[in-house]
Parts: structure tokens; sequence; C-alpha cells
């Protein structure tokens, strides 16, 4: 439908107005925009004939309004559909000169052509390691953390750990590991759409952000030069609390794409920081009250020193302590065992009958869940007695020289009072007679292990090759069980 009609009238034209080229009786006052009047004059998208008889209509009609309203019913047929397009392969060449070109260097092009594809995908489907991590991660964030394996959380953590800047979030490896476990696919359409990087922490998995200088709290003018530029693995944001009233600025997309990235929610994380120093807290508490004397510790000693504890794990055969040297930590066991070891001097007799003197390592006792060493080497400055081997894996819970200093004066008497030096009591008599036990117990399941080994091998006896094979019946299998019964 026209949105201006035009003015019809049949007084002779002015100098100013311009005769209607398509109905001559007609004079246009002012330009009209008909609706095909953007339509190219074309044979292929106009039928004149359909154009003069509208227009004889037009003329021959002596009610003027009539054929105007006839005219804007019937103008649709005068536009031709466009032709349909099909589409043809071109080749360079023509038939003519394919003929004259031989069938050996067709050969020959076919086979370059082919290597150089060949190689050309070779090098598009070769990706970097870092490459390859990205695309896991993709892959796996599609998911909800919901629905992603204990796997594909631990393979998570495992490329994250690649980021100084996500490890840099926390010193507690077991809270990171939570926090991937919230962490989610973040989609970004539009371009210059604003990222606000106090929301959590950021990893970019596609596309770039730029962060424009900020003078106010309003988005910033795109003439604006942007002072940075982050791409695909770089990390920006922080999951701790920002100060009252101090907003970071915000970095904007540019990259016409999706951008993609790896966020950790900070007020999720925030939720899970808490359960998890709740449940580090009754943990630690009830490792202290467990230990010896300091069950009958208050709560408020007990809550400043679970306060300066830290989790440690250390393998098999690991020496937390030497015996001359200061203890490095207070320590509390968790799980696991550790052997207590004192020197001995004794004579040695070697096997040309020399004698000489030696150090030697005597096992004393053992340190198991939930006992406590340290105490006094650390407060006092004062060296081992001891040597403390660990003899399993074992988890503790240690408390640094450094922190001790953090308790109060009350606690740190409290602590001292409570501590019992390890095996401080024992003389070097008991050392050495200790020693001669072990050495002897050792000389007699080694005599014992040589004349079985000695007579297993003159008698030329093998594990499963027997002389003698039985082969029991049914029935005497059932009569022999039957005696054993009685």
């Amino acid at each position: 439908m026209l949105v201006v009609s035009p003015v019809v009238s049949s007084s002779s034209p002015s100098p100013e107005q311009k005769p209607n080229e398509l109905f001559p009786k007609c004079i246009r006052t002012r330009q009209v925009t008909y609706p095909f009047s953007n339509v190219t004059s074309s044979q292929s998208t106009l039928d004149y004939h359909e154009l003069r008889r509208l227009q004889e209509i037009s003329n021959d009609s002596d009610d003027r309004e009539e054929a105007h309203h006839m005219f804007m019913k019937q103008y649709v047929s005068v536009l031709k559909p466009e032709p349909k397009r099909f589409w043809t392969a071109r080749s360079k060449t023509s038939r003519t000169e394919m003929n004259e070109v031989s069938p050996s260097s067709m050969g020959i092009q076919s086979s370059s052509l082919s290597s150089s594809q060949m190689s050309t995908r070779r090098s598009r489907k070769e990706i970097t390691p870092f490459q390859r991590d990205i695309q896991i991660l993709r892959r796996l964030l599609r998911k909800l953390h919901i629905q992603r394996t204990n796997t594909e959380h631990e393979q998570i953590f495992q490329i994250m750990t690649q980021f100084p800047q996500f490890l840099a979030l926390d010193q507690r490896s077991n809270l990171l590991r939570q926090a991937i476990e919230i962490a989610h696919l973040e989609i970004c359409e539009d371009k210059r759409q604003p990222v606000i990087p106090s929301n959590g922490f950021f990893l970019i998995l596609k596309g770039g952000v730029t962060s424009p200088p900020i003078t106010s709290q309003f988005p910033p003018l795109a003439s604006q030069i942007p002072m940075g530029t982050l791409t695909v693995g770089q990390c920006f944001g922080s999951l701790k609390p920002s100060p009252e009233g101090q907003l970071k600025s915000p970095w904007y997309i540019t990259m016409e794409e999706n951008c993609e990235f790896l966020k950790i929610d900070k007020d999720e994380f925030a939720t899970i920081k808490t359960k998890f120093e709740q449940t580090e807290y009754q943990e630690k508490y009830l490792l202290i009250r467990s230990c010896g004397e300091y069950k009958m510790w208050t709560k408020q000693p007990t809550d400043e020193l679970v306060r300066l504890i830290e989790w440690i794990d250390y393998p098999q055969n690991t020496i937390l302590a030497s015996e001359g040297f200061r203890c490095p930590f207070i320590a509390y066991m968790k799980t696991g065992e550790c052997h207590i070891l004192r020197k001995v001097d004794v004579v040695k007799t070697a096997h040309n009958g020399t004698k000489r003197r030696q150090l030697r390592q005597v096992v004393m006792g053992k340190v198991t869940a939930p006992d406590s060493f340290g105490e006094i080497s650390v407060l006092l400055q004062e060296a081992m007695t001891c040597t403390i081997v660990t003899a399993t894996q074992c988890r503790l819970g240690i408390v640094r020289p450094a922190k001790t200093l953090e308790l109060p004066e009350v606690a740190r008497k409290l602590l001292l009072h409570t501590a019992q030096r390890t095996f401080a009591d024992l003389s070097q008599d008991d050392i050495r007679r200790e020693y001669i036990n072990q050495e002897t117990r050792k000389e007699w399941t080694d005599f014992k292990k040589d004349i079985l080994n000695d007579v297993i091998f003159k008698k030329n006896i093998r594990s499963g090759h027997g002389k003698w094979q039985h082969s029991l019946s049914t029935s005497t299998a059932e009569r022999l069980s039957k005696s054993s019964m009685h």
C-alpha cells in the first residue's frame, strides 16, 4: 500500500510542475515513492505489456479516482518473478585446452595437488598440547557440573594446575578441587558486552576481551583506546571479596564470534569455602582433643591452636625429625604410623675377626594416631632426642615454629605443660639391650632361613612339582571330610 497517493489535477501544468510520463492527463505536484519505484527497469523484472494495459484503463476511464484504485489493485501483475538461477561448475580450462593436455602431465598435476592437499590437512590436524587442553576443557565444561564424573573433574583440575593464576586463588589444593566442581562454561554472543571480573574467576577458552581506561562507573565509549587485550589461555578476575564500594573495571568482548569462558562464580566459591572451612575446623578440633592430655583443654586455647594447624602428607620411609636437631614442626598424627629410632654405639666384628665401633639405629617404639611430638623441641628450641621415620603413608596436622609466636603466652605455657618428651627416659644401657635382642632375633631368623633353603636345594624340591600326586574319588573325599568333622 502507498503511504502517499499522487494528487491529480485537470489544470494545465505550471513551469514548476512536471508532466507524468505514464499518465499524460495527470500532473505530479510532488515526488511520490511508489512500492515498485526501487525496482530496476529491466526486461527480467517488469512486464511492459501489462503496464501499457493498465495505462489504457486509466486513460479511458472517466472516473479518475476509480481508475486509481483499480490501478493500485492490479499493479502487482506488472512485476515479474525473478528467474531461478542454477549453479553450474565453471572450469578454468576449456575442453579444447583439456584435449591438448597430455595424460601424463595431468597425472603429475593431480599427484602434486593431492600431496599438497594432504600436507595441508596434516598441518591443520596437528595441534599443540596447549590447544588440545583447551579443547578438552571446552568439551568437558559443556556438561553440567552435576553430570561430570570424578575422573572428569580431576582431568579439569590437572589442566588448570598449569595456570599460576588459578593456583594463586588459594593454597589449599582440596579447596581448589571443590572449586573445579562448580566451574561452568559461560558463552557471550555480543561484541562489546561487558564482563565484570569482580563476579568471579575467568579463563578465556575462545575469543578475547579488552580493558579500556575507566574514569567513572559508566561504560566506556567505543572511541577509547584499549589498554590491554587478553586472548585464549589467559585469566582474569578474582574470588576474593572486594572492598565495599570499590568496583573493578569491566572487560569488554572484542571478537565478532562467540566468546567462551571457564567461570568460577565468586558467590558459589564463597559458599563452598565456608563449608570447607567448617568441616576442616571440626576435623582439626577433634584431632587436638583426642591427643593425650589435650583432652583436658578448654575450648578457647584449643581454638587458638586449631587456627594454626595445616595438613600435610608424607610417604613411607620419610625422615620427619632427626636426633640431635631441632624438630621442624609440632606434629599431630591423623593417620599412619611412625617409628622411633635411637642411636647406639656398638662394637661390630668383621669377617676377618677385627673389631670396630659403629653407630647403629635401633627401633625403640612407634608413634600412631592420635599421638603428637615436637612440642618441647619447637617451643624451647631444643634438639630432638630421637629420630622419627614414617613406616606407612602418614597424614599430619602440623604447626610451624613461626606460627607458634602467634599463640598467647597462656596457651604456650599450657602447651609445654601438656607435652612430653618422646622416649627421653631411655638410657644407653636400655638402648644396647634392645639392640642385642633385635640382633639375636635377626640372626635366629636368618639361620632358620638358611637351613630351610639348604634342605630345599639338596632335595631338589620345587614348589608345585611334588613327587606324589593323589587323585581322590568323590566317595573317598566325602569319607575323609566326614571323618575330619567327627
